[in-house]
C-alpha cells in the first residue's frame, strides 16, 4: 500500500490542488456576479449568504464520510454539484432559482474544501503543513480568478461563457480524478458513533478555536481593508482597493513561501512568527497617514495571516492521522462561523473609528498565539505519556 500511495502521490496532489482552485473560484463567484444581477440590496445580500450556508452544511456532514468511504466519491459528487449549478445559472432568471443554485454550489464547494485538505494531509506526511500551504496558494489563485474572469464580461467574454467554461473545467477534473487510485478509507467499517468519539479530544476544539479567531480575522480584513483606506485617508474607492489587492496578493504569496520555510521553523514557530507579523502590520495600519503606508501595512498583514490556517490544519492532521476527515470537518466548520462573525464585529467597532477595526486582527493574533502554545503543550504531554502495558 505504501508503494501504491507513493506512485499516486503526485497525480493525487495535482487533482487536489485543481479541486481547491475550483473552491476558490466558487467562494468569490456570487460576489463577482452580483453587479450584473438586477435584485434588490436585501436579496443581493441574501444571495451572498446562500453559498456560505451550503459550505457550512457540507463541511459538517462530509468529514465522517471521508473516513468511512474515502475522498474519491466525495470529490466527484462535489465537482458534479458545482458543474451542474454553474451550468444552469446562465438560464436562470428568478431570485429563488439563483438562491437554490448558490446553495448547491456551496454544498459542492464545502465538500471540495474539506476533502482536498484531508486528502493532501493523508498523502503528504511528514510534510503536511507545507503541502497544505501550497494547497492554500491554489485557493488564493482561484479566489483571484473569479473576479478577473467575470470582469472580462464587459469585454470579449459573456457571463454564460465564463460559467459554462467553469462547469466544463469541473467535469474534466472529475473525469481525471476518477481514473486515479486513492488511499483506502482510514476507518472503513467503523461504526459512526465510534468514529465520532474522536471529537471528545480537547485538542480538536483548541484547533477549532484557533482557526475561529484566524478565520474571523481574515474575513474581517477582506471586507474592511478597502473601507479603512477610503475613509481614513479620504481617497477614492478605486484607489482604496489597491490595499485590498495587496492584502490578497500577500496572502497567496505568503502561503507559497511558507511551503519553503516550514521545514526549518517548524509549525509552532511558523504560527508564532505569523502572529507577530500580523500584530506589526496592524499597528502600522492604525498609524499610517498615507496610501503607501497603508498598502505596506496590508502586505504585512496578508503575509502574517497567510500561513496560519493551513499550518494549523497540518498540525491537526499530524495529531489525528487516522481520523483526518472527521477532525477536519469539525476544525473547518467552526472557523466558518468565525468568518461570518469577523466582518460584523468590524462593523460594530468601526462606529468608534474605522481604524479601530484593525484591533480585530491584532487581538485575534494574540489569541491564535496563545492557543498554539496550548496545542503544542498538549502534544508534548501526549508524547511524554508512557505507553500502557500490552
Amino acid at each position: 500500500m505504501a508503494d501504491a500511495r507513493r506512485i499516486q502521490r503526485v497525480p493525487l496532489l495535482a487533482a487536489a490542488n485543481a479541486c481547491m482552485f475550483v473552491f476558490g473560484v466558487v467562494l468569490l463567484l456570487m460576489g463577482s456576479l452580483l453587479p450584473s444581477l438586477q435584485f434588490t440590496y436585501s436579496r443581493s445580500g441574501n444571495l451572498g449568504s446562500f453559498p456560505l450556508a451550503g459550505i457550512f452544511v457540507s463541511t459538517v456532514l462530509v468529514g465522517p464520510i471521508l473516513d468511512l468511504f474515502g475522498a474519491k466519491g466525495v470529490l466527484a459528487v462535489a465537482l458534479g454539484l458545482v458543474a451542474a449549478s454553474l451550468g444552469v445559472m446562465p438560464s436562470l432568471s428568478s431570485y429563488s432559482e439563483f438562491a437554490a443554485a448558490a446553495f448547491l454550489y456551496g454544498l459542492g464547494g464545502g465538500g471540495l474544501n474539506t476533502a482536498t485538505n484531508a486528502l493532501v494531509a493523508d498523502v503528504s506526511a511528514p510534510r503536511r503543513a507545507a503541502a497544505l500551504n501550497l494547497l492554500g496558494f491554489l485557493f488564493s489563485l482561484g479566489a483571484i480568478s473569479a473576479p478577473l474572469l467575470l470582469s472580462s464580461v464587459a469585454g470579449n467574454l459573456s457571463a454564460s461563457v465564463v460559467l459554462h467554461g467553469l462547469a466544463i473545467l469541473c467535469l474534466v477534473i472529475a473525469i481525471a480524478l476518477l481514473s486515479l487510485r486513492f488511499p483506502p478509507p482510514a476507518k472503513s467499517g467503523t461504526r459512526l458513533r465510534r468514529l465520532l468519539s474522536v471529537l471528545n479530544h480537547r485538542a480538536i476544539w483548541l484547533f477549532a478555536a484557533l482557526l475561529f479567531f484566524e478565520s474571523g480575522s481574515e474575513n474581517c480584513m477582506f471586507v474592511w481593508t478597502g473601507k479603512i483606506a477610503a475613509d481614513a485617508l479620504r481617497v477614492s474607492p478605486s484607489r482604496a482597493n489597491i490595499a485590498l489587492v495587496a492584502l490578497t496578493a500577500a496572502l497567496g504569496a505568503g502561503r507559497m513561501l511558507a511551503a519553503l520555510y516550514l521545514s526549518r521553523l517548524g509549525s509552532t514557530y511558523t504560527i508564532w512568527f505569523s502572529t507577530a507579523t500580523v500584530v506589526a502590520g496592524g499597528a502600522l495600519m492604525r498609524t499610517a497617514n498615507q496610501m503607501f503606508g497603508t498598502v505596506v501595512a496590508a502586505l504585512v498583514i496578508g503575509m502574517g495571516l497567510s500561513a496560519i490556517f493551513p499550518t494549523a490544519l497540518g498540525m491537526a492532521g499530524d495529531r489525528f492521522p487516522e481520523e483526518t476527515g472527521t477532525v477536519f470537518g469539525a476544525v473547518i466548520a467552526v472557523p466558518l462561523v468565525g468568518g461570518m462573525a469577523g466582518p460584523k464585529l468590524g462593523g460594530w467597532i468601526a462606529s468608534y473609528g474605522v481604524r479601530q477595526v484593525v484591533l480585530i486582527p491584532i487581538f485575534a493574533a494574540v489569541g491564535v498565539a496563545a492557543l498554539t502554545a496550548a496545542v503544542s503543550k498538549r502534544a508534548s504531554r501526549a508524547l511524554l505519556k508512557p505507553s500502557a502495558p500490552s
